[in-house]
């Protein structure tokens, strides 16, 4: 591998840092004296167009073209300028000199305001002209005077040249004095001491001490005086380790034995461990097995859990069948005993035709009687009609997994309907607010079921000492999520109770018919169902609050 002097390293990082910095310093006179040129050469112009701006507004004045063309040709004449533009009041072109072809003036720029400008390669002062007539001023005119950035370039270059030349030549004999200094200072006392450590003997080394290279106390006298301790060190060490390594030998005689008593001690430890190994392999079998009936057993509890549900769902619907069947019972009786009736006036009717004694009084009572029965028909028929419709809807929602369009609103109405066999027997009401427009994707008869558990939980649980309860619901929605919030005011529920609210199997009312599984359903329906979310919120005497959302569109699958 080729050796690398440090001296060169060294020459090349300070020459390269003082070139940079140099350039560097030089980069930032020539933007300086380019700055400084270029403003001054803005001043020139502008002191120009002061000196020449009185005789031209007076030339422009009295329409005088020799006298303008004398300006602009003085003008053009000067070294400083490269171009001049003189218009009229109108912006007309009265006098034009230069490359300043396409270059448009700017527009409604105030008086005595000189205004930069820049076309090209070209630079200058634009400034209105105007001739005093009594003591006001009047716009007569612009003049732009043109200068040239080759102009700036020049002089820049004329100013900045001369310090470059001396600065490179300054490099140049910098480099060597440089150069000729690292030798005698460093190169050469490096190589006499890397010479003296390679004449080393390791086997003598009290003979073997290197020699100053120099007779300075600098930092290679400082390293070769360390080295020289590095020697002494080594001798020590050197002794040092003739006397380990002997007491190495007596401490590998004491292992050896202490190793044979250690093989003892682990052979009885190995027999040990086996012995604990197998009765561990005999617990673990004996845990499988408890793990496998553990499985077992919690199967079985999901399975009766999931039976439960069911006959809970089947129980809920069963209620309603016989509610709707009772509440049928009344506008069918009214019906056929309106159908009776009818038939007997009908009868009565016929006698009187046969017998040719009916008569116009008996005719409008028939007439009458007729009418009264029909409308008492058509009402409870219709009546009867709308609870059947209602019961089919629900019904069928709560055996069916189809998702539709629904209108929670109405759809909310239609199962207060069919829950009304269970309201008319207490003086309880169920109060609808909020959007009647809410429109929602997904499974009917999950909201059913919702619904059903909500209103039919207050009336086993919350009105126990309360006849007259309220149920309120609200319904709300955003772009994504629609909002319900139910809330009865009745007896309300403990704090230690609430934790527990919506865990399967627990209930207030054990032995009393209750299951536990109302609000298991309840969360199950929210978060399962619809993947939403459900919270309750309650104090005793303060009634029961669910707050529920879930999105307004369902995915369709289970």
């Amino acid at each position: 591998m080729a050796t690398v002097s440090i001296s060169n390293r060294l020459l090349s990082r300070v020459l390269s840092s003082y070139i940079i910095l140099s350039f560097s310093v030089t980069l930032l006179q020539v933007a300086f004296t380019y700055v400084s040129v270029k403003s001054e050469m803005y001043k020139e112009v502008q002191q120009l167009e002061k000196t020449i701006s009185v005789s031209l507004s007076q030339a422009i004045w009295e329409l005088n073209e020799e006298q303008i063309a004398a300006i602009g040709n003085g003008l053009v004449e000067m070294t400083l300028v490269k171009a001049v533009l003189i218009q009229d009041e109108m912006s007309k072109e009265i006098f034009i000199s230069g490359m300043l072809e396409g270059f448009e003036t700017s527009e409604n720029q105030s008086l005595n305001t000189a205004k930069k400008v820049q076309y090209n390669e070209l630079f200058g002062l634009e400034n209105q002209l105007s001739f005093s007539l009594s003591g006001t001023p009047t716009h007569v005119g612009r003049i732009i005077i043109f200068s040239s950035y080759s102009t700036i370039y020049n002089k820049v270059m004329v100013q900045v040249l001369f310090p470059i030349i001396g600065l490179l030549i300054s490099i140049l004999l910098l480099s060597f004095l440089i150069k000729r200094l690292f030798h005698r200072l460093l190169t050469s006392p490096l190589e006499q001491l890397s010479y003296g450590i390679a004449q080393i003997d390791l086997e003598n080394l009290s003979q073997s001490r290197l020699i100053p290279p120099s007779e300075q106390q600098d930092e290679l006298n400082m390293l070769t005086h360390s080295f020289n301790l590095m020697l002494v060190k080594l001798e020590e060490y050197k002794l040092n380790l003739e006397k380990t390594k002997l007491a190495l030998v007596n401490a590998n005689k004491k292992l050896d034995l202490q190793n044979m008593s250690l093989e003892q001690e682990v052979s009885k430890k190995t027999a040990n461990l086996s012995l604990a190994i197998s009765e561990l392999a005999q617990q673990k079998t004996e845990l499988e097995e408890s793990e496998r009936e553990l499985i077992d057993s919690l199967t079985r509890l999901k399975q009766t859990q999931t039976q439960l549900v069911h006959s809970e769902k089947m129980a809920s619907l069963g209620s309603l069948v016989a509610g709707i069947s009772h509440e049928i019972n009344t506008p069918v009786g009214i019906g056929v005993t309106a159908v009776s009736y009818l038939t007997e006036c009908v009868g009565n009717l016929d006698i009187a035709i046969k017998n040719k004694t009916l008569t116009k009084t008996h005719m409008g009572k028939f007439i009458d009687d007729a009418n009264n029965s029909c409308s008492l028909l058509t009402t409870n028929l219709n009546k009867a009609s709308q609870l059947i419709q209602s019961f089919k809807d629900i019904a069928v929602d709560q055996t069916s997994e189809a998702i539709r369009d629904v209108n929670l609103f109405d759809y909310l109405n239609e199962v207060i309907t069919s829950l009304q066999p269970k309201l008319k027997r207490t003086q309880h009401r169920i109060i609808v607010e909020g959007d009647k427009d809410i429109v929602i994707h997904c499974r009917a008869g999950s909201l059913s079921q919702m619904f059903t558990n909500l209103i039919l939980n207050s009336l086993v649980h919350a009105f126990d000492d309360i006849t007259k309860g309220d149920m309120t619901f609200h319904l709300s929605r955003d772009e994504t999520l629609v909002y319900i919030t139910y809330q009865d005011n009745g007896s309300g529920v403990s704090q230690d109770n609430l934790k527990q609210l919506f865990e399967p199997f627990f209930t207030t009312k054990r032995g009393q018919g209750g299951s536990g599984l109302g609000t298991h359903i309840l969360y199950n329906i929210v978060n399962q169902s619809l993947n939403g979310k459900i919270s309750a919120q309650s104090e005793l005497g303060d009634g029961l609050k669910y707050s529920i959302q879930f999105p307004l569109s369902q995915i369709n699958s289970k």
